[in-house]
């Protein structure tokens, strides 16, 4: 009945629902004896807004940065594609390095969340909601750190919220296709999910080099917007797969003479 979208993966978890001013004891610094230990031999899934934020700090286009630096994991549960950083020979995060992360400032969301574990239950049954828990992984030592955190605290130091907030579309229509798990999701589908969940640059060349804007009601400031702000784009690209995949109001179609 509880579906969870969870931002870590196969790592142990207290059975202990927090909420956001639940507190918890947690520091990571180069000085600590596990420093690097937590970027090798795991699953990193890359939200839409990860893979902006990476692809543009490496200054490549994204399907250049998909084709370098990640594969493609379809789940069977919701049918659809996720990206999932592809680790190096020594089963390492790529960006790793003796002195930490080389890509810090534009991180992934699931290591800004780290030590910490976010879900929403989203039934048709009861009431759903938002909730965290605590990852304590055997080789980290961080737990036994004396900083003590707020969850909320947690979230504005690793600025979580700008993360959540670019991504929420997106993890709204994972969330509907897994409150709907029997409706089938053909190829066309697949690809325009793919395209404007990861592809930002395709899916720009699809709004401005084909017969997009004459078939969507788009304001022309708007346009402007979209065209100049990869993060707007991002936006747009989710409210259209809203409309595209659940004929949700979010975008509109011009009125055809």
């Amino acid at each position: 009945m509880d579906e969870i979208f969870s931002h870590i993966k196969k790592s142990p978890v207290e059975p202990v629902q927090l909420g956001p001013d639940s507190r918890f004891r947690f520091e990571c610094h180069r000085g600590i004896s596990c420093f690097n230990k937590c970027c090798g031999d795991l699953d990193i899934f890359l939200t839409p807004y990860d893979i902006l934020r990476i692809k543009s700090r490496l200054g490549v286009s994204s399907s250049r940065f998909l084709d370098d630096y990640t594969e493609t994991v379809t789940l069977e549960r919701t049918q659809l594609p996720f990206i999932r950083l592809r680790l190096n020979e020594d089963r390492m995060c790529p960006f790793v390095t003796g002195d930490g992360c080389s890509i810090y400032d534009d991180r992934p969301l699931s290591c800004r969340y780290y030590p910490l574990g976010f879900g929403v239950i989203q039934s048709r049954e009861v009431e759903g909601g938002e909730f965290y828990f605590l990852v304590k992984e055997e080789h980290c030592m961080g737990h036994g750190e004396d900083h003590v955190w707020k969850i909320r605290e947690w979230r504005a130091d690793q600025g979580i919220d700008e993360y959540d907030d670019v991504n929420k579309d997106w993890v709204d229509i994972i969330l509907k296709k897994k409150l709907n798990p029997k409706a089938k999701v053909d190829e066309r589908s697949t690809n325009l999910f793919f395209m404007g969940s990861y592809d930002l640059d395709s899916f720009r060349k699809f709004v401005f080099e084909s017969r997009f804007l004459d078939i969507f009601d788009l304001d022309d400031d708007f346009v402007r917007l979209i065209k100049k702000d990869e993060t707007e784009l991002l936006r747009f690209a989710q409210r259209w797969l809203q409309y595209v995949l659940y004929r949700s109001p979010t975008v509109k179609m011009k009125v055809q003479d």
